[in-house]
């Protein structure tokens, strides 16, 4: 007489142990990708407070290193003076100042440069430092206290130059 094969999917142990398998791994991902709940937020307010100070956020992620964000507040532009403000939440790279005396700089951010003896015309020229299309990089140059010349680029490794006058 003939024995007959057992399938795999004959015994039910094997479909129960699949099925809460897949089920492990449904929950696993959920809990991986939505957080867990184990991260901190940056969820505070200020109140009766006209400016608020920069904070961190420490994103976690289990087996990596912390990420530290560090949240910038906008510029304060002084009513006197010529300045080159230049906004970009990645890399850029870049130079600024008038055609006699130019400065390099690299940096992130929201920052403010001051152009000293600003008798010349004001140059800036600024290169993003990454592929990103999601956020423009901004030049802008201040007078006292009011903005003569912006231009912004979005484009990866995007460019922006300006001049004044």
């Amino acid at each position: 007489m003939r024995h007959r094969s057992r399938d795999l999917g004959d015994t039910p142990w094997v479909t129960i142990a699949a099925v809460v398998g897949v089920i492990a791994v449904v929950i696993i991902a959920l809990f991986f990708f939505l957080g867990g709940g184990s991260g901190q937020t940056s969820g505070a307010t200020s109140s009766g407070s006209s400016s608020v100070a920069p904070q961190a956020t420490v994103l976690s992620n289990k087996g990596v290193t912390s990420i530290t964000v560090k949240a910038t507040t906008p510029v304060s532009v002084p009513a006197t003076g010529v300045f080159v403000e230049v906004n970009y939440l990645g890399s850029y790279s870049g130079t600024y100042g008038t055609n006699s005396s130019v400065e390099k700089t690299q940096n992130s951010g929201d920052r403010l440069y001051a152009i000293e003896d600003a008798n010349n015309t004001i140059v800036a020229k600024f290169q993003k430092q990454d592929h990103s299309t999601s956020h423009d990089l901004t030049v802008q140059i201040w007078k006292d206290g009011k903005a003569v010349k912006f231009a912004k680029n979005g484009s990866a490794y995007g460019i922006v130059s300006v001049q004044y006058p």
